[in-house]
């Protein structure tokens, strides 16, 4: 992958920044200001104005923190609605060779696209690929999902039994780019090297753009792994790894081996290698209390898993074990034959918060400015999970 066609990656869009429990970066956000940072004048949101309390500065309401997990137990419908929502504004007549959108080019979301995490979605197409395991997922589905379970452990910090965050896939590119010139003699210097130190620090220091929770104030760090082809093109295979920072070991689950082999073996080696050197030349032990300070190369264990049975799921599944994994829960008891109906309702989940978002005129404010809230117990989500 082209080094600035990387950077053009992370620096585009309307981030939106994570929130830690109580840990919040107090600088200011790189691109968005909130909406409703008007200094002397008592402003609300668009969003829910009937519960939008008025006050100088930041909005203080539950009701502005929305968990998209909540939409379709809301409404039993809800699938329903958004599998008729698709069947709409399809292209009429033979598809043109080459053309990949089925939407007509003058349909409603093309005309007013709505945000998820930093992404612009201005086409129904990604809710299609969701949704259908016809399709594979892309990047884009993956780095949005995880941000959602990011942002669910921030609401739910009472049903997760331990403090955890993500990378996402283009940390997954970072490490590729850098392990081509990596050995285990690597000095500071090496780190200290313009694109290896902008690549893979920021993450671990919580400074990231896209995914701004510090690796200190966590237990576990949760990544998708995507092995390339023979020829480095062509996307083979996504698995999810889980970086144990207090047992320093790395578990791998994989939706269609649940014993080692060699190019996924191959591949993980690679975290295994670097992440101790990283977290060495980030001064991670001095903040991390359980951490220690020994940076030996971090175990690698291959846990059991339930298997797909198409060949077009591995991203979902990968989805699914970070989201059980999350809450404490054995992933062994999915059924992969649910993989389908999991799709649906997150495609739904993420289109009805879309929607919300777009027809509310919402934006979520930078939440690394520290003074949003004023208390931790106000980014609860007020419903149960």
């Amino acid at each position: 992958m082209d080094i600035d066609a990387t950077l053009t990656m992370e620096g585009e869009g309307n981030v939106e920044e994570e929130l830690g429990r109580g840990k919040r970066n107090k600088k200011l956000s790189w691109q968005l200001k909130s909406p409703f940072d008007k200094e002397g004048k008592a402003v609300s949101s668009k969003a829910d104005n009937q519960n939008t309390l008025k006050s100088s500065g930041w909005i203080k309401s539950t009701y502005t923190r929305r968990c998209i997990f909540h939409y379709a137990k809301e409404d039993e419908k809800l699938v329903k609605k958004f599998i008729v929502w698709l069947g709409k504004e399809k292209r009429r007549g033979r598809k043109k060779e080459g053309q990949i959108d089925l939407y007509a080019d003058d349909n409603s979301l093309r005309k007013k696209p709505y945000k998820l995490y930093h992404q612009k979605i201005s086409s129904k197409m990604f809710s299609l690929e969701l949704s259908d395991s016809k399709f594979v997922l892309d990047d884009k589905h993956i780095d949005i999902a995880l941000y959602y379970l990011r942002k669910k452990e921030c609401y739910h910090p009472r049903d997760h039994p331990f403090r955890c965050t993500t990378t996402d896939v283009l940390f997954d590119n970072y490490m590729a780019l850098v392990y081509k010139d990596f050995s285990e003699d690597a000095s500071d210097e090496f780190w200290c090297a313009g694109d290896n130190q902008l690549f893979l620090t920021p993450y671990v220091w919580g400074d990231n753009r896209r995914c701004g929770i510090a690796w200190t104030e966590v237990d576990k760090i949760f990544f998708p792994c995507r092995l390339p082809s023979e020829d480095d093109e062509v996307v083979t295979h996504f698995l999810l790894g889980v970086l144990d920072l207090n047992q320093k070991k790395i578990d791998v689950y994989d939706s269609i081996y649940s014993e080692p082999y060699e190019a996924g073996m191959n591949y993980m080696q690679m975290y295994a290698r670097m992440i101790p050197h990283l977290l060495k030349f980030s001064q991670f032990d001095k903040n991390h209390k359980s951490f220690g300070n020994v940076f030996n190369k971090f175990d690698i264990q291959w846990q059991r898993s339930p298997h797909q049975t198409g060949s077009t799921d591995c991203g979902a599944f990968l989805i699914k074990f970070a989201e059980l994994l999350m809450i404490g829960k054995d992933v062994q008891q999915f059924q992969p034959e649910d993989i389908k109906d999991f799709r649906k309702e997150l495609a739904a989940n993420l289109w009805a918060h879309g929607e919300w978002k777009r027809n509310s005129g919402y934006d979520t404010p930078p939440e690394n400015v520290g003074d949003d809230y004023e208390s931790e117990n106000e980014t609860f989500c007020p419903k149960e999970l």
